[in-house]
């Protein structure tokens, strides 16, 4: 016995009560495994997948399960099939499914794809001076849009990294405490700026969370992962470490107070690393830069946030070398 009905009701495409376009629906968190190739290896990501399109006033609904069809057919293409097209960079994966999206939602002009993914990188800590494994976060992404001359793409590629930073302001506090102790001591001037200028002084730190976001069009040329995250990783006052022996602790604790930061100041020199890093990028290249300091003596966090273009940060950076 079948419970199907012979003809089923489509009430997504009735007429909307409230005659009001929205910008973004659609679903989120569709768990999936990403399989790749890259330099001649592979590797799989488990991966989230947010998808959304806009919906035009007339209509009442999307069509929801088509948003999560086209994620299955597009990474069932790309990424499952051992005898399939396999994808080297998870935008390009962002941006297939972007455009089938939008290509199978009547009315949408335009669509928005995001994922997120535990990426394991290998990256040269300064702190200790070594090679060392870590787990970040992969952000990628695609937006299309319909415009007259066809489908605009573009193609979104960053990460999540966690770090410390040290607070320059309390370290200073500190600073002024031992000048005025050592006065007291009978110190000369001169031998109290010896003393402090090679001793660690005292701060607060800060566990950190740095976000880079590039936004790109579709014929940009390929950015690397690994670029993102290593250039986050130096931006903060030290990287994280997965295993520290004693002697390594001293050093990331003597390397992070030797580079106190405030959170403008990481987002500022996030932006100047980009701007060199990534100087053969299209001018148009969106750039968004999020960094937070989860405080250890404040019941509040500090962020930093900033979303600019290439051109504008490189037209910035010039002026403040000509003054």
């Amino acid at each position: 016995m079948s419970f199907h009905s012979e003809k089923m009701s489509d009430i997504q495409a009735d007429d909307a009560r409230i005659k009001l376009g929205l910008r973004r629906v659609g679903v989120t968190d569709i768990p999936k495994i990403i399989r790749r190739k890259w330099k001649g290896q592979y590797n799989e990501l488990s991966a989230k997948i947010d998808v959304f399109v806009d919906l035009i006033p007339s209509q009442r609904g999307i069509h929801m399960s088509r948003n999560i069809e086209v994620i299955n057919e597009v990474t069932s293409e790309v990424t499952s099939s051992l005898m399939g097209e396999l994808i080297s960079n998870t935008e390009e994966l962002c941006a297939k499914i972007a455009k089938k999206v939008l290509l199978a939602q009547p009315g949408a002009k335009y669509a928005e794809v995001r994922l997120k993914a535990d990426y394991e990188a290998e990256t040269f800590s300064e702190a200790l001076w070594k090679k060392k494994l870590s787990v970040h976060t992969l952000r990628a992404g695609a937006n299309a849009e319909r415009k007259e001359e066809g489908i605009n793409i573009i193609k979104i590629i960053g990460a999540e990294v966690e770090g410390t930073t040290v607070c320059p302001c309390s370290q200073e506090l500190s600073k002024d405490y031992a000048k005025e102790q050592l006065k007291k001591k009978e110190f000369s001037d001169e031998q109290i700026k010896t003393i402090v200028d090679c001793m660690p002084l005292a701060s607060h730190n800060q566990r950190s969370k740095a976000i880079l976001l590039l936004e790109l069009p579709e014929s940009a040329k390929r950015v690397e992962l690994d670029d993102i995250i290593k250039i986050l990783e130096i931006s903060m006052s030290a990287p994280l470490h997965e295993v520290l022996k004693r002697k390594d602790e001293q050093a990331v604790v003597l390397y992070a107070h030797s580079r106190p930061s405030f959170v403008e100041d990481v987002v500022r020199t996030i932006l100047y690393n980009v701007a060199f890093k990534f100087d053969y990028l299209p001018s148009e290249t969106g750039i968004y830069v999020k960094q937070t300091n989860f405080e250890s003596i404040h019941r509040h966090n500090a962020v930093a946030e900033i979303r600019t273009t290439l051109e504008i940060l490189k037209e910035q950076l010039a002026e403040k070398k000509g003054k």
